[in-house]
């Protein structure tokens, strides 16, 4: 099953109009812009400008003084609920230090599909294996070791053969494909990153 969590930050419209959406704080306000009502709205609401867009939704208010972050509060409410597929909205920009912690919680939760989606950038997991990256609209894109991991790229501006990739290893940063697609081979999990420019 999938669904979509949108957060704090507007990062235009949603990919997906056909799933349900979960709001996080202010991601109630640019959901009903989008004429998108959540299922559920989550979070301390500190950044919701206009209380009364809650009077019609189903809500789990909590503190601003907790332990996770109203994205990983959002995140565990659909995984609880049967959710594998996610579009995750509204979590890049400003607050650097609360993407670092969604970046966490891709780690974390590698075992779902979770990808994060703003004007630029859509930003996933690639678990072991052979994998096809198509460019869309996505001219870039750089890859990132969470575990030490052999990567083979291909069909590439440039292409690698049993590179040992480490985490503190930028080298995989702004390759591009050489046609409609790449090729990615890894032996550990991977951060995937696409990017428009």
């Amino acid at each position: 099953m999938k669904i979509g969590i949108y957060g704090s930050i507007d990062v235009g419209p949603v990919h997906d109009r056909t799933i349900d959406y979960i709001a996080v704080d202010r991601g109630v306000e640019h959901l009903y812009h989008q004429g998108i009502t959540p299922i559920i709205a989550i979070g301390d609401m500190d950044s919701l400008d206009n209380e009364q867009l809650l009077d019609q939704l189903k809500i789990q208010r909590y503190s601003s003084i907790k332990d996770d972050t109203d994205t990983a509060l959002a995140l565990q409410y659909a995984i609880d609920h049967g959710y594998h597929t996610i579009d995750l909205y509204g979590v890049t920009h400003q607050r650097m230090d609360h993407f670092m912690a969604v970046l966490c919680l891709l780690e974390k939760y590698q075992e779902y599909a979770i990808t994060i989606y703003d004007e630029w950038n859509k930003i996933y997991v690639l678990k072991p294996g052979q994998h096809y990256i198509f460019k869309e609209y996505y001219h870039y894109f750089s890859l990132f070791a969470f575990d030490e991991s052999i990567i083979t790229l291909s069909h590439c501006y440039y292409p690698l053969n049993q590179y040992h990739l480490k985490r503190n290893d930028p080298l995989c940063v702004s390759n591009q494909m050489d046609g409609e697609y790449a090729v990615i081979e890894n032996s550990q999990t991977i951060l995937c990153i696409q990017s428009q420019s």
